[in-house]
């Protein structure tokens, strides 16, 4: 796997005197946070957590997620916590249905075309709204473009295979001109 930590919120403030902070969920499931016992903050550029923190609160409100954190018990202590990240095991993440995957499942897979070309690897996927979009970093040879943006639409994704790495895709004409 080439991810071992995985984003669900962002500390954003201290919320009241008591020592809880108010995080941004950045997950499509905030309430996995009412069934967490602990969270592992992290800095912007830390690779591993820098601390574990019992959760002895959680609740949803507007938006946010409001955690009462052990030890955390005054707002001077909730506002050193500002900007912390916190993260999960990749491992731990929740389930998705099938057919759907993760951003970060997805980037570093290779984009092979149905007659067997390989265009390169996913570098980053663009959430339109209506459709996802890959952007494929091309190999040598296969364009002049610095990218290939790949539609995620079913007539052009045709397959995801975790096990072998790749993306099979039905490539549109004009797609790597």
């Amino acid at each position: 796997m080439k991810v071992r930590w995985v984003l669900i919120g962002e500390v954003v403030a201290a919320h009241g005197s008591k020592g809880e902070v108010r995080a941004i969920p950045q997950t499509e499931f905030p309430d996995r946070f009412l069934g967490m016992d602990h969270v592992l903050l992290f800095r912007k550029a830390d690779s591993e957590p820098c601390l574990q923190i019992k959760i002895e609160e959680c609740r949803l409100h507007k938006g946010f997620v409001l955690l009462k954190l052990q030890g955390i018990d005054t707002i001077e202590q909730a506002e050193t916590l500002k900007g912390m990240r916190i993260k999960v095991d990749y491992r731990d993440v929740v389930p998705l249905p099938p057919g759907r995957h993760y951003i970060f499942e997805l980037i570093g897979l290779r984009v092979v075309t149905t007659d067997g070309l390989d265009l390169g690897v996913i570098a980053d996927v663009i959430q339109t709204g209506a459709n996802d979009v890959y952007v494929v970093n091309p190999n040598p040879g296969i364009t002049r473009q610095r990218q290939i943006l790949i539609p995620v639409i079913d007539s052009v994704v045709l397959d995801i295979n975790l096990d072998t790495q790749t993306v099979s895709v039905n490539l549109l004409e004009g797609l790597i001109d």
